[in-house]
């Protein structure tokens, strides 16, 4: 690796992304739901309340997932493409089939096949 001249630019997420990736921290640190307004790929705009579990970084985009009570399963969104985020003041606690171990798990099983 030292023999290797790799340059990466200062870039970071802007101010917005890094706003709502603290509040969303915080939601899961405190398991309590949040709620969305959220514009997908499509334009298509929904309001959800979800469980978040965990936020992924893909080298372009954060995105955080989590269970999505609308859809009864688990979902993951784009930050940036979140109008408005807002943590509520509801708890949740770790149920079977909609846990962090069992998102990782979804994962595995489809990165496998």
């Amino acid at each position: 690796a030292e023999s290797v001249a790799l340059f990466a630019p200062p870039v970071g997420p802007d101010a917005r992304t890094l706003e709502r990736l603290e509040c969303l921290r915080l939601a899961i640190e405190a398991h309590r739901k949040v709620s969305i307004d959220y514009l997908d790929l499509k334009e298509v705009a929904s309001t959800r309340v979800v469980r978040p579990l965990c936020c992924f970084y893909w080298g372009a985009v954060w995105t955080f997932a989590g269970w999505c009570e609308k859809r009864q399963d688990f979902r993951t969104f784009r930050i940036d493409r979140i109008r408005r985020l807002a943590m509520r003041d509801e708890v949740f606690r770790d149920e079977p089939g909609r846990s962090l171990a069992d998102l990782m798990r979804g994962l595995e099983l489809t990165a496998s096949t």
